[in-house]
């Protein structure tokens, strides 16, 4: 604890004899508060310019103009902070019609010389670090005095009656060597070089002056002339202006919000606010920039290896077209002029739309009125007061370059122009305009998914000046002298020619119920396509919903049903009642509709769409196409092919059923032939049984045999008709799971050649389980 305390009060005294040396002892007098490096004298007088208008960009952008009259050279210097140098640099200019001019400001440190550093005066350790090198004379409480050069400064620890304290060693260089000394032994310690004096007296001098915004000045210097009207201007940064909006009524009041961080007060300037979306950047343009060279090698006189040379085709080409595919770059000839595309850079604009009313409010700041306009896109004609027209000079202010045209383009940028303005630096003012024409009326809206039947009061702001109306909040005033607050809104950006809803406030007095939405259909026509076997059905679908809107407000109303676009492919169709007026949204109908107060009204909206239903013959039910014959609404020959069709249809099915008993009775016929057989062979060498018995056996194979082939001679002749009628109907001839036994000994007659038999031989079938009636040789036949 000893230790602080004497650091401190060391630090104290050391501070005082290194800062006060020599005139402590009377030896130099002290020096002034000025700085030890005056600014030189100019040569040119300095002049006085007037700020006389502002233009700030919503984006954070100010353009500022000072103008006076001058005779002969003179210079004027603007402060503007550090932060706004960039935008100094970037963009500023002098116009001066009977001289030259030119803009200068301090030059930035090069990072290549040294930075000047002052004195570290945080503690007493970081001071004694600062003067390493430095000459020394330390006086110790006896009288002693030190002589030499500090070399090093330290902190050790020393055990104190068993305690640990920490303490600064000083090492300096003597006559006799070097001596390491305890900090806290010396009263006081001073240096000899007046130049470290100095900084640590300039250290001292910033560490007591109050936390400042560092700025810098630009410097316009004009040349020699005769008595004349200058105007210089320049970009800096500034806040963004901010929107609000106030509806008062049918009006809408634009109030912006602009304060002034410049520094200097503002004394009846013409002040100008622009809004828009453009693209900026930021460039550190104020730093002394090196170009960053790439290292090499230290040259070689050695010969290196020889370079590869392609190959030449003895000619030159004119163009790459001639050249052939895969010939060196090399080879091919180049063109010595090319042409390059280029962009319209003309940056001049115009400034189009209309006057209105101004409305004076503020804050700290006064107005004389604003006006309302837009800023059409670039590359606007100039007139000839344009500044930047062509044989104009140097170039002319912004707000010269912003010229009145006849016309201006929707979405050009809004901006307000307030003639006269006062606001002291540090202040914010609250400018009102009224923005006309706008078209702002009262409506009721209902949308199903905000409220089931509730209505919305909403502003339906229709935007019929030439400019981009930002967005911002507002309020929505009423009563008398606008004294009651309806509700607030959001107003989002507002295009040229754009009406928008802005709900501010739920609507009591008007209910609307919605009911279930009604789905039908109704086939409307009938296509039938001979070729492909088509019948197409077009099916009409449609939607009904209906609504019931009661107003029991106590006024007339204009109420807005929003129903959302219908389901694709369903679209909306047109109202009978012509009073309704419809709109389409991105995402909606609204169907706009007055409504005296104490009147109903039920609105109906149908959505409709008619499609086509492509079926084939064949896959057509029974059921479906005596349904279409009995409607009898189709003409006479469509109904009669529709009969032809129903026709073969069944035909077709009593085929197949034919077909299937068909296969069933020769599965049947197949199985006695098997059973017959198998007992005439068992019993053939047997004397069992008499000649009468084996005929009557060999009578039943013939006829059971005959039976077999006129079945199958049946099925051979339905299988072609059902090709017929298969073919006919346009459908596959891939049989069905119920005849896929006809594979078996029925092919396509198509294939055959003419003359062959169409019935393929019989082959024998595995028979079923055989069933032994009589296994001792009794009749076959049951008898």
């Amino acid at each position: 604890m000893n230790g602080f305390f004497w650091n401190r009060a060391l630090l104290g005294s050391l501070l005082y004899l290194v800062a006060n040396p020599l005139w402590a002892q009377g030896v130099v007098e002290p020096p002034s508060k000025e700085p030890v490096q005056e600014r030189e004298k100019q040569a040119i007088p300095e002049v006085e310019l007037s700020l006389r208008s502002i233009t700030l960009h919503a984006a954070g952008k100010g353009w500022f103009e000072y103008r006076g009259t001058i005779t002969g050279p003179g210079v004027f210097r603007v402060e503007v902070g550090e932060f706004e140098l960039n935008e100094a640099v970037r963009v500023s200019r002098i116009l001066d019609a009977s001289a030259s001019g030119e803009i200068r400001m301090v030059s930035p440190p090069d990072p290549v010389q040294p930075a000047k550093s002052l004195p570290n005066t945080r503690t007493l350790g970081d001071l004694l670090v600062s003067m390493k090198g430095q000459r020394i004379v330390a006086t110790e409480h006896s009288g002693k005095k030190v002589e030499g050069t500090l070399v090093a400064i330290e902190q050790r620890t020393e055990i104190v009656d068993e305690q640990r304290i920490d303490r600064e060693v000083v090492t300096v260089l003597t006559e006799t060597g070097l001596s390491s000394m305890w900090v806290d032994d010396f009263a006081s310690i001073d240096a000899s070089d007046e130049d470290f004096q100095s900084r640590l007296r300039e250290a001292l001098e910033k560490e007591s002056r109050p936390a400042e915004l560092a700025t810098r000045a630009v410097e316009f210097v004009f040349g020699d002339g005769p008595e004349r009207e200058v105007t210089i201007g320049l970009m800096r940064s500034v806040p963004m202006w901010k929107v609000s909006y106030r509806i008062e009524g049918d009006q809408l009041i634009h109030r912006s919000i602009v304060e002034n961080t410049s520094g200097v007060d503002w004394k009846g300037v013409e002040l100008s606010l622009i809004d828009g979306s453009p693209v900026l950047f930021t460039m550190d343009l104020r730093s002394v920039l090196r170009a960053r060279l790439e290292p090499l090698q230290r040259p070689s006189r050695q010969v290196a290896m020889a370079p590869r040379f392609s190959e030449s085709l003895g000619r030159a080409y004119a163009n790459n077209e001639l050249a052939a595919p895969g010939m060196p770059e090399e080879t091919i000839g180049m063109s010595d002029s090319m042409d390059m595309m280029g962009m319209d850079m003309d940056m001049s604009m115009g400034l189009g739309g209309m006057g209105g009313g101004g409305m004076g409010g503020g804050m700290g700041g006064s107005m004389g009125g604003g006006a309302f306009r837009a800023m059409p896109r670039r590359g606007a004609r100039p007139t000839s007061d344009d500044l930047f027209a062509s044989g104009s000079g140097y170039g002319g202010s912004l707000n010269q370059v912003l010229n009145e045209t006849s016309d201006a383009p929707a979405g050009s940028t809004l901006e307000l122009q307030f003639e006269s303005v006062a606001l002291e630096d540090g202040k914010t003012a609250l400018l009102d305009t009224l923005i006309d024409p706008v078209s702002v009326n009262d409506v009721s809206v209902y949308r199903q998914s905000y409220h089931p039947t509730a209505t919305l009061l909403c502003l339906e702001i229709e935007n019929n000046t030439p400019a981009l109306l930002p967005s911002g909040p507002g309020s929505v005033l009423a009563g008398d002298q606008m004294r009651s607050i309806l509700g607030e809104v959001v107003l989002p950006d507002l295009a040229p020619s754009v009406k928008r809803l802005v709900g501010y406030a739920m609507d009591g007095g008007v209910r609307v119920t919605a009911h279930p939405v009604e789905s039908t259909s109704e086939e409307q026509s009938v296509q039938i396509d001979p070729k492909l076997h088509l019948i197409t059905i077009q099916i009409q679908r449609q939607r009904e919903t209906k609504y019931e809107v009661l107003n029991r407000s106590g006024d007339d109303r204009t109420v807005i049903l929003e129903i959302p676009l219908p389901p694709t492919p369903y679209e909306l169709q047109a109202m009978k009642d012509k009073d309704i007026e419809v709109e389409k949204t991105d995402a909606w109908h609204r169907l706009r509709v007055k409504l005296p107060d104490g009147g109903s009204r039920e609105i109906v909206t149908m959505e409709q769409y008619s499609a086509d239903d492509p079926n084939k013959w064949g896959e057509i039910s029974l059921g479906t196409l005596e349904g279409w014959i009995a409607e009898g609404k189709w003409p006479k020959e469509q109904l009669e092919m529709l009969q032809s069709i129903l026709a073969d249809r069944r035909e077709l099915n009593d085929t197949d059923r034919t077909l299937e008993g068909l296969l069933d009775l020769r599965k049947h016929l197949v199985t006695e032939l098997e059973r017959v057989s198998n007992q005439l062979t068992r019993q053939r060498g047997s004397s069992a049984f008499p000649r009468e018995v084996i005929q009557r056996y060999q009578t039943e194979l013939l006829k059971l045999e005959n039976r077999l082939a006129q079945c199958e001679q049946r099925m051979q002749e339905l299988a072609k008709q059902r090709r017929s009628l298969v073919d006919e109907l346009g459908m596959d001839r891939d049989l069905p799971s119920a005849l896929s036994a006809l594979k078996g000994f029925v092919i396509d007659t198509d294939l055959i050649p003419e003359g062959m038999s169409d019935v393929l031989p019989s082959k024998s079938a595995t028979p079923a389980n055989q069933r032994n009636n009589d296994p001792f040789g009794g009749d076959p036949f049951g008898n």
